[in-house]
């Protein structure tokens, strides 16, 4: 007797197998180029921060004070100064989609629930690495210019490069003269991230700029107020492979006794304690600038629409095509960034 199943029940087995995702059916996995995912660990995964309601999310910022403070003479006559500090940040929830289709006649339907349980996991997996590698690709990037309404913001759109000297002068990203968030640089110029240029992977160079960017991309208030914290305070610093493998050779030139290991220091570098990460979605040949980022995760971090993080629908029949099934994954999201002068990058000329 067969040991398949009806028509009418393979939807079920499907949607029963999605919810429980058995632990069998190995495979190799061979779908992406990208060795690490590093923006979808570090913010998809571990740095989410849900906002209730839809479009779009708000936050406000105190740019300037009021300058009222002044030295004063006995019976002198009170000034009066007020201004309006105050600007609102703004930004969309842009929506990703992914899915997977079968056809309820597949042959591993018909031969039993392993093999539906195989299936639908290759299929569910496919789906998912789709999802995350466009998701790794929008969150290191970002739209060509304010007219595209669809893709998410990314780390291109909140932190810029300057050709410059080195400074907070992170400009408005190219396409979106109204500024990140609405709030253009050129109108507030402490709306924006630090910067600076290098030329040589060397203490004298790279390391020393970054040890001077590090120092100065931390603020502390002389006042105690509430803050928008999107999350816990951690630093993250992400390079290219070419980069990367400098730094450990420079690592290997202050130790005296290496031992018998030619590479003792790979996956070892840090910086004041904070690990140096590769990012393969860098190394793209797109990029040929070597961007060292340095990030403060307490003010930027991947928000999600409430409700909308992760959905994933029952299976249900394709247009015109009655034995075909579809699921969908949906997620509503957009990278958020609530002080720009935590964050900085350092790169080569073009």
């Amino acid at each position: 007797m067969s040991s398949g199943l009806a028509f009418s029940q393979i939807d079920d087995a499907v949607l029963l197998t999605q919810e429980k995702l058995v632990k069998r059916g190995a495979f190799v996995d061979m779908q992406t180029d990208l060795q690490k995912h590093v923006a979808v660990r570090e913010m998809w995964k571990q740095r989410k921060k849900t906002f209730e309601g839809g479009d779009n999310w708000e936050w406000q910022i105190q740019m300037d004070h009021n300058h009222s403070a002044q030295a004063v003479g006995m019976y002198e006559t009170d000034g009066t100064a007020q201004a309006d500090t105050m600007v609102t940040a703004s930004i969309p929830a842009r929506h990703v989609n992914a899915h997977y289709i079968y056809d309820q006649r597949e042959k591993d339907f018909q031969r039993g629930g392993t093999k539906i349980v195989d299936l639908v996991k290759t299929r569910y997996v496919g789906m998912m690495v789709s999802f995350y590698e466009i998701l790794e690709t929008f969150l290191w990037g970002k739209p060509v210019s304010s007219d595209d309404l669809k893709t998410p913001y990314g780390m291109d759109y909140w932190i810029t490069k300057h050709n410059g000297t080195a400074g907070f002068k992170g400009e408005n990203p190219s396409g979106f003269t109204s500024g990140k968030a609405g709030i253009s640089q050129g109108t507030y110029s402490r709306w924006a991230n630090w910067v600076d240029r290098y030329a040589a992977v060397t203490k004298a160079d790279l390391i020393r700029k970054m040890r001077e960017a590090h120092t100065k991309t931390e603020f502390v208030s002389p006042v105690s107020h509430s803050t928008p914290d999107l999350g816990p305070l951690r630093n993250g610093i992400y390079m290219p492979y070419s980069v990367l493998g400098l730094v450990e050779e420079e690592l290997e030139k202050q130790n005296m006794s290496l031992g018998n290991d030619i590479a003792s220091k790979d996956g070892r570098a840090t910086f004041r304690s904070t690990p140096l990460t590769w990012v393969p979605k860098l190394d793209a040949s797109t990029i040929t600038d070597a961007p060292v980022y340095m990030l403060n995760w307490k003010t930027l971090i991947v928000g999600v629409m409430a409700g909308w993080e992760n959905n994933l629908t029952a299976p249900y029949m394709v247009p015109n095509k009655h034995l075909v099934r579809r699921v969908d994954l949906d997620a509503s999201l957009n990278m958020v960034c609530t002080n720009l002068r935590d964050q900085a990058v350092l790169n080569t000329a073009n």
